[in-house]
């Protein structure tokens, strides 16, 4: 008797063990888990000589896409949720009453990684520049950044502790207001207030009405309706998004949710309205690069760069303008503004580095050679190299080598006879010039004082 017990259960054990392997070899394996990138296939040779790496491969492969793993990856997980409150996806973090975050997001909650006054100055003025060129052109400017969900509901973060003290938000929009940039702060759009007289809507209270996705990252389209009623009002338009936006019943799979439960099944309440716009291009996905529409009922060109907040912002702000381009580069070219256009910028408060981290390529603003008359020779020096810019222009970046600017720094650069505003790095700077153009002298102040720092090609 023994004996037939342990057989069989060698027997189940065995098939339980073949089961994940089977799947794979019958069905090529398990999807991908979210935004997850699996493994590719091994191969045994390449132009003809044995891959040394292939048995690492095989392993890596199987143990990526074997058969039922998302579906055991998921009980793992309400395991731990249900027994411990913990998360085994590395980027959510679990809250309360069913709420998810986005892991990378804490910093900004808890402040303990403030960007610096260098950062948050050059991240101002490079907004600052791109307003400049579109005002220039006669056009509009706006820029906005979506609050993080946290930032809107701490009341379903799990215990935190907040720093306290002014934000990044808090401490770029101070910069902006200072410089006159035109911007919207989208946390007083969806504040929540004591008094009701500072409701936007008598029907609009976020304690009653989530804007936001219990278990994903970004707003829902009621949330991105109101956001574009805002940012039309700002604009000097008006729209009603917002009350015309109504429940399309449950159609969401959070991406929180499917980070943390990739096999399963629960979907969250979205909202719908049926825009008047058409597409010109890129119909097929709303996450592509760029996306350009036309609208019969709108009014004026639109570009707008945006992240994946604009999701659900951009049919909205599609159906409001003749005409539109949406971007996901993060490079702001703002190349293709009309010369009227309107230039909207929008980023998640958890990218607001992203400002001085990619390049912005608007064509370098001249200036009054007086600014720097008298700047005296520096002891340090601005390392440059040369890239392709937008159509005929140059893209120089610069490193600072032995100097370093002051916070408020702008930095200018002598080409030519010609003065010009560079786009200011907290490591050195860019700058758009016309095709040809080369840089004779660069100026930033150090120490209160504009000093000229000789321009030294590198060598490749």
């Amino acid at each position: 008797m023994k004996k037939t017990l342990s057989l069989i259960f060698t027997v189940l054990f065995l098939a339980v063990c073949l089961v994940p392997g089977l799947g794979l070899l019958l069905t090529g394996g398990a999807d991908a888990a979210a935004n997850e990138i699996l493994p590719a296939a091994p191969v045994i040779a390449a132009d003809g000589d044995f891959n040394p790496d292939f048995l690492a491969e095989t392993a890596a492969y199987v143990n990526g896409r074997f058969s039922f793993r998302l579906e055991g990856i998921t009980a793992w997980a309400k395991l731990n949720a249900a027994l411990f409150r913990t998360s085994t996806a590395e980027n959510v973090l679990l809250g309360r009453d069913g709420w998810l975050f986005y892991a990378p997001t804490i910093h900004d909650y808890t402040g303990d990684a403030p960007m610096t006054a260098r950062e948050l100055y050059c991240a101002a003025r490079t907004l600052y520049l791109l307003q400049e060129y579109a005002e220039n052109r006669g056009g509009d400017f706006l820029f906005t950044a979506a609050p993080n969900k946290n930032t809107l509901y701490p009341e379903y973060m799990p215990a935190r502790t907040r720093l306290g003290g002014a934000s990044n938000m808090d401490a770029l929009y101070a910069l902006l207001g200072e410089m006159g940039v035109s911007y919207l702060d989208l946390r007083e759009v969806f504040a929540r207030p004591s008094d009701p007289s500072r409701l936007l809507r008598d029907e609009f209270l976020q304690d009653v009405e989530p804007l936001y996705f219990k278990t994903d990252s970004h707003w829902n389209a009621k949330g991105a309706a109101l956001a574009a009623d805002a940012l039309l009002a700002a604009l000097g338009r008006e729209s009603d998004y917002f009350a015309d936006t109504v429940s399309a019943g449950n159609t969401h799979r959070g991406d929180l949710y499917e980070m943390l439960y990739p096999a399963g099944k629960e979907l969250e309440e979205d909202f719908a309205y049926a825009p008047g716009f058409s597409f010109t291009a890129n119909t097929d996905n709303p996450d592509r690069v760029t996306i350009t529409t036309e609208s019969g009922v709108g009014t004026g060109a639109l570009l707008c760069y945006r992240d994946s907040f604009g999701r659900n912002l951009y049919p909205y702000l599609a159906e409001s303008f003749a005409s539109a381009e949406f971007s996901r580069r993060n490079e702001y070219t703002a190349a293709t503004l009309p010369g009227d256009g309107t230039l909207v910028i929008e980023l998640v408060e958890r990218n607001l580095r992203y400002l001085v981290e990619y390049d912005s390529l608007a064509p370098a603003p001249e200036r009054d050679a007086s600014l720097v008359e008298t700047a005296a020779l520096g002891d340090g020096r601005a390392v440059l190299t040369e890239s392709a810019g937008t159509e005929g222009y140059t893209l120089f970046s610069g490193t600072w080598d032995g100097v370093t600017p002051d916070d408020a720094s702008n930095v200018y650069v002598l080409s030519g006879g010609a003065l010009y505003e560079a786009v200011p790095r907290p490591d050195g700077f860019i700058v758009s010039l016309p095709v040809g153009s080369t840089i004779d002298a660069v100026y930033a102040a150090a120490g209160g004082n504009f000093s000229r720092l000789s321009a030294v090609y590198a060598i490749d």
